[in-house]
Parts: C-alpha cells; structure tokens; sequence
C-alpha cells in the first residue's frame, strides 16, 4: 500500500518545526511567578511561563514580543543551601492557542566553590533518545557510530489519525510534575514524567565532518513514557553533593515503519504488523519481535559542561585519558571526573558505580539486569546537527541566570552554555539488549564543593532579561542585556499549564 505525500509532508512539518498541529480546546491557564525574594529561601519549586517574562522585557524594551497565545512551561526547582546552588529547569510543553506540543528537555546546573576556593559552575543536560542498528562495518559495538543507522527520537505534538486513515491513536502526550520534596537532611528528590510520547524516527549520521540528517521520516514511535527522577544528597563532611538520574524509558506501544522504495507503511504493535487500512500482514510480527530481529538498541544523549573562574578545566576517565572532541572513550566502567588546571576535582560522572540497567518484559515485569555501554563523542556529530536545532535554542538561556547567580562567569557562561554544540564532552549510554520494552537506569553524578554559611543568600531575578522569537515554528531564545531591577507579574494563583490535554498539574508547595 502507497503512502499518501501528505503522511510525509505531516511528519516533516511537524517535527522540523517542533510545534504542534494537533488541536485540543483553548484553556484560559496562569503559570506561576518568580519574585527575587524567592531566591533569599533554602528552595523554590514553581512551574512558570518562560514567555511571560520575555513579554515583560520585550515591552520595556520596544521589541516585537511573542503572540499572546504563545506560551513556553518550564518546571524549575532550586536548592540553596551551605554553599551550594542547584538549578533544574524541565519542559513541560510549549502552547500556541489551543495547540501544544510535549518535548522531553532537562537540565540541571550548579554553583559552587571548590573545596580550594574556586568559582565554578556546570550544567548537564538531556540531549535525546536514540535507537540504532549496527552496520557490518560498525566501529564502535553497541554503541552508534556514524556508520550505523541511527534514529534520533523527537516527540511532536500531531495527532496523526487523519493522515493515517484513522489507524494511528490520537495525540495525548502528556506531562506531569513530581514534586521537590525534602525527605532527609540535606536530601531532595524530584521529577518530571512525560507518558504517551509519539516520537518520530529521523535518520541521522552522527559525523561531525558532515552532521546531516535524512529529510524523510523513518517512522512513528510512541513510548508509554520518559521519566526523569533526581535524588539529591548534600554531604559537608566529605564535601561533596552526590546527585542521582534515573531514566525510566517506557515500552514501545506502537511502531509505524516508513520504506520509501518501494513506499508503505506498516503499523506494529502488541498483536502484530498491519498495513494502513488496518488489516493484518502475512508473517505478522508484534512490535517487540520486529526491534528484536532488527536488531535496534536504545541510546540517551547527554551533555556536560565545567565553567571555572580564572581557571581552565579538564576532563579525564578513569584511566586518566582525556575525554576531548577529537576521541571516543569507553566510560561503561569507569567515570569522567572534571579537574582544574591545578589537578583540584570538581565534578565527577560516574558510570562505574551503575554499570547495568534494567530490562522489562512487554508487560512492564520480570526486569532482567543487563550491562551499558557508555560513550563519549564528537559532539559536533551531534550538537551541530540541523535536527537538534531546538535543544540548542533551548540551552541559549542558561547564561542568563548565571549572569544574576555570578556576574563574574558571564562571560564564560555566554560561550560555554550557549549550546549543547559547546559543551565540554557529549556522551551516550546505550542499552544494547532492548526489543521495545521498558528501560530504567540511574547514572550518578559527584560535585565537590566547600561548604559555607547561608548567609547572604541569593538575591536575584529568574531568567526576566531576554527576548524569544518564533523561527520557523521553534521558539528562540535571544540573549540581550538586563535593564529591569525587578519583574514581578502578577497571576491567577494556584493554576498551571495545560499538560495532557485539558489537564494540568498542580504546582508543587501549594
């Protein structure tokens, strides 16, 4: 069966553009607000609306200001205390009017000084999730290389039924907060759950002399769920804040598979293959068994940056081998651990402490433990690549609030965190034993920081100095100087953003 022009046409829109084309009813919702008395607290927890500010700024300041149907959520936490500051930002979703679109974004970033006295701070951030299969002249096993097929995932908010004569489920991603809360001494824990997430397939090749991509969609995946959850732990004995990610990526419910030659579609799912009138295929496979016998494994890109002040960084494995743009380094067992120039650490990834992940069945049970592959790459292959455009745009924000949090950095920060392109490695855990079903793994993170007394305490202002502008249906984050002391803005309390459809979260604290 042919593939009608506009099923391409739909998915290439859709997801080049990362907006959204599905509809859902006009709510009339208020995010929360930022104040700069919230940062004189030990913490904050607050979804806001990231366009209100840049409404505020841009009217102060004579510049165009987004639509005001246009609005982007972010979740933020922010933890503050003993001479340490945490900072997580989390998409919730982007709206325009009645229509919204749900991307899995995350980033944490921390201020501190070094038990030797140095200014520092570093931001690590999910970048996506990657399925591949491997080439016969791979170079790295289990892991994508530029000669594999590589499929980088990016969820999009188009309900797909029309285009798909109806045999594809409607859109309802969704979103939902998991609140800070201190559940110990010096110990916090949080979250943010996307579920639902139709994800389409673009084939990329990770060179980072040619990082391109295939203009074509590969195919439609929709994953039950992608869960961050964060365990924070503050340690002044030792002086060092040992922080925990645990992925939960959710089971493959469905697979749409796009061939151009010739050109059809075939839909997989629990029961078996169909093709798009909805009846089934001879030598009919479910979903699970045709990632099986393809042979697809499952990846996460990740970046990280250091930024010291009046000192370069370095970044080596445990085997004292640097981690550069210009190596791939095995970390399955091992870990990146970031030193001044003066060989003091600062930052530590460790893989070697959560070297397996858990594989489930189709039924989400009987969890099989099995052992990752973790890599660092040219992170050109990637943070260059047109495709992750967005996730780019999105990092362009961070040197704002390092600007109030430590003017001293600016500069750096404007250089170091303007784009996942910049960081100071990238790096990929991959899951070579996956079939579909549910994957949770837990990497851990060290910073070694000196403990210090709470007294003058931050007072600044979340992220009000900057302009956003719609490009070509990705909003941008543009960088201008502050002007404005203070942006209080005044809302209805007690409301949140639309997360899955008509729904929204409840704001944390409250």
């Amino acid at each position: 069966m042919k593939m009608p022009n506009r099923v391409l046409k739909v998915l290439a829109i859709s997801a080049l553009g990362l907006m959204v084309l599905g509809t859902i009813a006009p709510l009339s919702v208020y995010a929360d607000t930022v104040q700069s008395t919230d940062y004189q607290r030990q913490t904050f927890t607050k979804v806001v609306d990231w366009y209100d500010y840049v409404r505020q700024y841009a009217a102060a300041n004579g510049l165009t200001p987004p639509n005001a149907s246009e609005h982007a959520y972010l979740y933020t936490n922010y933890i503050n205390v003993g001479g340490y500051q945490l900072f997580y930002v989390g998409l919730v979703n982007v709206t325009n009017g009645g229509r919204f679109v749900t991307v899995p974004l995350q980033t944490f970033f921390q201020h501190f000084k070094t038990p030797g006295g140095k200014d520092a701070l570093t931001a690590s951030s999910f970048l996506s999730l990657v399925a591949f299969n491997e080439s016969s002249t791979t170079t790295v096993p289990n892991s994508p290389d530029p000669s594999d097929n590589v499929y980088a995932s990016f969820s999009l908010g188009v309900d797909l039924t029309s285009y798909l004569q109806n045999h594809a489920p409607s859109y309802v991603a969704g979103s939902q907060v998991i609140p800070l809360t201190q559940v110990g001494t010096n110990h916090w824990t949080w979250g943010l759950e996307y579920t639902n997430l139709s994800a389409i397939w673009w084939k990329i090749t990770p060179d980072h002399l040619s990082p391109i991509y295939d203009p074509i969609p590969h195919g439609v995946a929709r994953y039950t769920e992608l869960t961050f959850n964060y365990d924070l732990t503050l340690d002044p004995s030792t002086k060092a804040a040992h922080l925990t990610e645990t992925f939960t990526i959710g089971k493959v419910t469905d697979l749409w598979v796009i061939r151009l030659l010739p050109t059809f579609i075939r839909h997989y799912n629990a029961t078996g293959s169909y093709y798009l009138n909805g009846t089934q295929t001879p030598q009919s496979q479910t979903v699970y068994q045709v990632l099986q016998s393809g042979g697809y494994k499952l990846s996460v890109v990740l970046a990280n940056k250091t930024i010291l002040a009046s000192h370069t960084a370095a970044d080596k494995d445990g085997s004292g081998n640097t981690v550069d743009d210009a190596s791939s380094n095995d970390l399955a067992h091992s870990n990146v651990t970031t030193t001044a120039d003066d060989g003091e650490r600062v930052f530590q990834a460790d893989f070697s402490a959560k070297s397996t992940y858990q594989l489930y069945d189709s039924s989400d049970a009987n969890p099989a433990t099995y052992t990752i592959t973790t890599r660092t790459v040219r992170r050109d292959g990637y943070g260059k690549n047109p495709l992750f455009a967005f996730q780019n745009r999105f990092m362009g924000f961070f040197p704002l609030f390092v600007a109030h949090v430590d003017p001293g950095l600016i500069q750096e920060a404007k250089a170091g965190l303007a784009s996942f392109a910049v960081s100071d490695y990238l790096y990929i855990i991959s899951y070579p034993t996956w079939g579909g079903t549910k994957v949770v793994n837990d990497p851990d993170y060290t910073t070694f920081y000196q403990p210090a007394s709470n007294a003058g305490l931050l007072i600044v202002v979340f992220i009000a100095v900057a302009v956003a502008a719609v490009v070509g249906g990705v909003f941008a984050f543009l960088m201008r100087k502050r002007k404005t002391a203070n942006m209080g803005m005044t809302t209805a309390p007690g409301q949140a953003p639309p997360t899955q459809g008509p729904a929204g979260p409840a704001i944390p604290g409250r």
